[in-house]
């Protein structure tokens, strides 16, 4: 049951993160006033809580505590990552955007000297720390709901 969970909590993340996300939101969550930040992660992670617990209603789970956990570590994770970008980069920038990640993948980047892997790596690491947080969150939830 645990893995069923994890499944539709990591549906619920997919929806949160692709689907209704924006590269709106996505620079101000970056923005340097911290208010106009924390409201920006806040209602990133409220959206990323209100699909947890709605896949974890269709199971009969604990809906609410799943929400609120999932609510409370997105917005844990997502603040520490973009505090951490705002150092690097800038406030109110994205490194690398999601169309220019696919075009850099397809072979049909348009600024081949912003993705040269060597200007890449710091963003890979990043990303691929929050995402891996973001999926261990998920895997704990499903252990306790």
């Amino acid at each position: 049951m645990t893995l069923s969970i994890f499944f539709l909590l990591l549906m619920s993340h997919v929806m949160g993160d692709a689907v209704f996300t924006s590269y709106r939101l996505a620079v101000l969550k970056r923005s340097q006033g911290l208010s106009d930040q924390l409201l920006a992660i806040s209602y990133h992670s409220a959206v990323h809580g209100l699909f947890a617990g709605l896949f974890l209603l269709v199971l009969g789970k604990l809906w609410l505590k799943g929400a609120l956990l999932v609510l409370a570590l997105h917005f844990a994770i997502d603040f520490l990552r973009c505090r951490v970008e705002i150092k690097l980069y800038g406030p109110g920038r994205i490194h690398v955007k999601r169309s220019e990640l696919i075009g850099w993948i397809s072979g049909k980047g348009k600024e081949p000297e912003k993705m040269k892997m060597s200007k890449l790596w710091p963003w890979f690491i990043i990303h691929l720390a929050d995402q891996g947080a973001h999926l261990g969150s998920l895997y704990g939830i499903a252990l306790v709901v």
